[in-house]
């Protein structure tokens, strides 16, 4: 395979996905066929089926295009660090265009099993091990014990984020992303932790 080859394909997918966001932020995943999508990237319809089969799968790639694919979270030397650079990152996702179009999604899904299958592993499943890399290295810098949970951190920070852009409660800044590290996210992971853990989460010597 050459490099024009892929070049071409990857311009093709670019052009499909990027065709699939603009549909979702017009008419929304219910409305959106995949014959609007053919015309919309000027692509075959037999081109975009070999490749995506349905809907969701179609939709879920052109999410992992336009927001990437889960990253390692930033170290900045703290849990609290950490925390607040992922809470000021999922914000600014959040509140932007791509934030409404995930939440659009979202909304569809309780109306839809397969997306919602499919929302859940690929939005929900593949984020967890960001959640377990910032447990990880707070339990090693002696900021947590070993029973933090990551799946409840992942749970109210997904909960939380998605209640704020849904309900329009107030702006999703830095002092809103502050604000619920302190009195929400740092709590919550050490009072997840065993009955006799120390201030910090360590083990009583």
């Amino acid at each position: 395979m050459n490099s024009v080859t892929v070049a071409t394909k990857a311009d093709r997918r670019t052009a499909i996905c990027e065709a699939v966001f603009e549909l979702l932020g017009e008419v929304g995943y219910d409305r959106m066929s995949m014959d609007a999508v053919a015309a919309r990237a000027r692509a075959s319809k037999a081109t975009i089926y070999r490749a995506w089969p349905n809907k969701p799968d179609l939709v879920m790639e052109a999410i992992k295009h336009r927001l990437g694919e889960a990253t390692t979270p930033a170290d900045t030397g703290s849990l609290r660090g950490d925390l607040v650079a992922h809470m000021r990152r999922a914000c600014f996702i959040a509140c932007g265009e791509d934030g409404a179009v995930v939440s659009g999604l979202l909304t569809a899904a309780t109306r839809n099993p397969d997306l919602s299958r499919t929302l859940h592993q690929h939005l929900y499943e593949t984020k967890q091990q960001m959640y377990e890399v910032m447990i990880a290295r707070a339990v090693a810098r002696g900021e947590l014990g070993d029973g933090a949970d990551p799946g409840l951190l992942h749970e109210v920070v997904h909960a939380l984020v998605l209640a704020r852009r849904l309900s329009e409660l107030g702006p999703m800044d830095d002092a809103f992303a502050e604000r619920v590290v302190d009195r929400v996210l740092l709590p919550v992971l050490r009072q997840s932790e065993p009955v006799g853990a120390g201030a910090l989460g360590t083990a009583p010597s």
